[in-house]
């Protein structure tokens, strides 16, 4: 008998986020990072927030990612993604994922960060994804993927979230249309 140790993460985030469970969970690798933000965006209600590169990694472009965003969207006109691009790439409008924003160009809406100041955590440069002011993934070592998170912790979500609107509502900021 072999044991499929990505299958039992990945059995282990979606109940977690199905749940909503308030426990905090790891990911140390990329498949576990495509587990973690697929949960978010499938288990999502209201409002998803991501703070990231540019979203043109395997990450944001695998089948069961695209699927699920595209499910968010189009399960309620009121739903929304909001994305701040900290390296845009003139690539990304050609991503499988920017297709499926600009499916619903009224839900989404994304902007690049045009500082030279990083935007860091205790010096590191950090991604995130925060989902209804509950489910949160913080990523604090970007080329490794390292990173925890949890899918029923109001207080740290709602505190990822206004970082996120004063950084997404600065004057730093630039949108983006695709």
């Amino acid at each position: 008998m072999s044991l499929d140790i990505n299958l039992i993460y990945k059995e282990k985030i979606e109940g977690l986020a199905k749940n909503k469970t308030d426990e905090v969970f790891y990911n140390s690798s990329e498949e576990h990072a495509q587990v973690v933000v697929n949960a978010i965006a499938k288990n999502a209600e209201h409002e998803i927030k991501i703070l990231c590169c540019n979203m043109c990694s395997k990450i944001s472009n695998n089948e069961d990612y695209l699927k699920s965003v595209k499910g968010f969207l189009s399960g309620n006109k009121d739903r929304k993604i909001q994305i701040l691009f900290t390296k845009y790439s003139d690539e990304f409008p050609q991503k499988p994922i920017a297709g499926v924003f600009k499916e619903y160009a009224d839900q989404v809406e994304i902007k690049k960060w045009d500082s030279a100041e990083k935007i860091t955590l205790k010096g590191e440069p950090v991604n995130f994804t925060v989902s209804d002011d509950r489910a949160y993934r913080m990523e604090t070592d970007i080329e490794k993927r390292l990173a925890f998170g949890n899918f029923n912790n109001p207080e740290g979500a709602k505190n990822l979230s206004s970082v996120f609107d004063e950084l997404f509502n600065s004057t730093f900021t630039h949108q983006i249309n695709i």
